[in-house]
């Protein structure tokens, strides 16, 4: 495979971070009316509806998205585009079937979740509200692992922004629609938007679907009479159960936050309604703004898997590790700085987004999470490209029930409360990456570039001390907003020049992103 081959997954990575920023911005700002909406309380109510459904999300649809992703990769690679429909066919009904029990079983289980786990009976509406979503992210995840599959970012991508732009006009419409009805009804309201924008998005990418060119269908008379409905049904199942495991077990640390920190607030004197109010902090406040330096990474992850996948299924080593290489390379050059950024203004972001500085304290306790993070979204999709699909597993299960002794004991030391749960997440974070990264050090060899490491103190430090200034300077000529927004940018920039100029990022790397590539060039063959 050529050096252009190589860039593809990064331009696909490119492409789904584009749509993932725009999401995120869309989301970001949709917090913001539905905070002063909602309120603390109200988005803890909200918040309280998601770990459950979380959980069956992931069972009903992640592991079977990149088992279609992978399986049809595999084919495609291999020039067997007939299987690879198949194989689309077989994983969209598997989607729908489960979506449909997941979505049954968390509408019946609402009233008992909110009683014994949210510790809040109101919350029951709300998860109610949000078990129909299941279904509909189900269907559209199934679309979307055949375009990733084929390596069609652009409809993934695309979907992405229409389902969250229905979300939130379906979610603040009726949140403040529903509000002189109760809080919790406003609160079930807003739920209820994220099955209205993933049914929209489905049927986009069904129209997709059938809009685009399928040649390979005219052969399809002589597939339907092997066996390969059967066979196919067995590897998707077989790649798609540790996967779906290993994306509960992820989901379990919302539940472990869900099921502990509440409680143990409590246990050292907040009122109900007081704990309520600082795990909305947590869960509603801070986690989005851990959450949002990884748009890359998590977008990197979905093209490692068909990338690295085909040039396995071409028996190319080389390839394989030159993607492993370079992915985790541009992994650390975003994570690093992103992490300090955090740090540095972690009071003026969330006050700027949502009228909460409260949220400083917890977000700073997070900030190593960031890069923790983003090496174990990365590293995951490396083992799963490379057929390791156990690892992610067994790694992420060690990792969450350190978390869960740590945020018992943190959360319930009268010293940190709240602050507790954040370090904890840092600390699960930690373990699951690192335990990632040395599975896939064990298959690929060294993969990362220790001189490239080195240099990355040296522009966060000095994307720091820029942005600090910017801020602190700006601040007495400007409104406090201003400055938040242009102390960003400044660190941003001298961050990219810092990046550039040491050869943290090269030109070769920016070329893969759609809209550089004219002015650095493609990679060369």
């Amino acid at each position: 495979m050529t050096k252009r081959d190589d860039s593809t997954f990064l331009k696909g990575a490119f492409v789904l971070t584009g749509a993932g920023i725009l999401v995120k911005l869309i989301g970001a700002l949709n917090r913001i009316p539905l905070y002063s909406i909602l309120g603390d309380e109200g988005m803890g109510l909200y918040q309280m509806a998601y770990p459950i459904y979380t959980i069956l999300l992931t069972v009903s649809s992640s592991g079977l998205n990149v088992a279609i992703s992978k399986v049809v990769a595999e084919r495609w690679a291999l020039g067997k585009r007939v299987q690879a429909a198949d194989a689309f066919r077989v994983a969209l009904a598997l989607m729908a079937v489960l979506g449909l029990a997941s979505t049954l079983i968390l509408y019946f289980s609402a009233g008992w979740i909110a009683d014994n786990m949210a510790h809040d009976p109101r919350a029951a509406i709300s998860i109610r509200a949000l078990s129909p979503a299941l279904f509909t992210v189900a269907v559209l995840s199934a679309f979307r692992g055949w375009f990733q599959g084929i390596e069609k970012m652009e409809v993934p991508a695309l979907t992405q922004v229409v389902e969250q732009v229905g979300r939130l006009v379906t979610m603040l419409f009726l949140a403040n629609m529903l509000l002189p009805r109760g809080l919790e009804v406003a609160a079930a309201g807003a739920t209820l938007g994220a099955s209205v924008g993933a049914f929209v998005a489905a049927m986009w990418a069904l129209a997709a679907y059938f809009r685009g060119p399928r040649p390979w269908l005219n052969e399809r008379r002589r597939v339907e009479a092997s066996d390969f409905w059967s066979d196919t049904t067995k590897r998707i199942i077989t790649i798609a159960a540790p996967i779906s495991l290993a994306s509960a077990i992820f989901g379990i640390t919302e539940i472990v936050d869900l099921a502990i920190v509440p409680g143990r607030l409590q246990s050292i004197g907040l009122e109900t309604q007081e704990a309520t109010r600082q795990f909305g902090r947590l869960a509603a406040g801070a986690f989005p703004l851990l959450n949002l330096p990884t748009l890359f990474t998590s977008a990197l992850q979905m093209a490692l898997v068909p990338s690295i996948s085909a040039a396995m299924a071409l028996g190319d080593r080389d390839a394989v590790r030159r993607r492993v290489m370079k992915a985790l390379s541009l992994t650390l050059a975003l994570a690093v700085p992103a992490a300090i950024g955090l740090y540095v203004l972690a009071e003026p972001i969330p006050t700027l987004l949502y009228s909460q500085p409260e949220v400083a304290p917890i977000l700073r306790t997070l900030t190593p999470a960031v890069v923790f993070l983003a090496l174990q979204q990365v590293t995951a999709g490396v083992l799963h490209g490379l057929g390791r699909l156990r690892a992610p597993l067994v790694n992420l299960a060690w990792a969450v029930g350190i978390k869960a002794v740590v945020t018992y004991v943190l959360v319930g030391t009268p010293s940190l409360g709240i602050l507790g749960a954040g370090i904890a997440t840092s600390v699960h974070f930690g373990i699951a990456g690192l335990l990632n990264l040395r599975a896939v050090m064990r298959d690929t060899g060294p993969v990362l570039n220790w001189r490239d490491l080195l240099k990355l103190p040296l522009a966060g430090g000095a994307m720091a001390v820029a942005a600090v200034l910017a801020y602190s300077r700006l601040s007495v000529l400007v409104s406090w907003k201003v400055a938040t927004l242009a102390a960003v940018g400044v660190g941003a920039v001298v961050y990219g020049v810092f990046a550039l100029l040491l050869g943290i990022v090269r030109s070769e790397d920016l070329a893969a992103f759609p809209l550089l590539g004219r002015f650095f060039g493609t990679p060369e063959k």
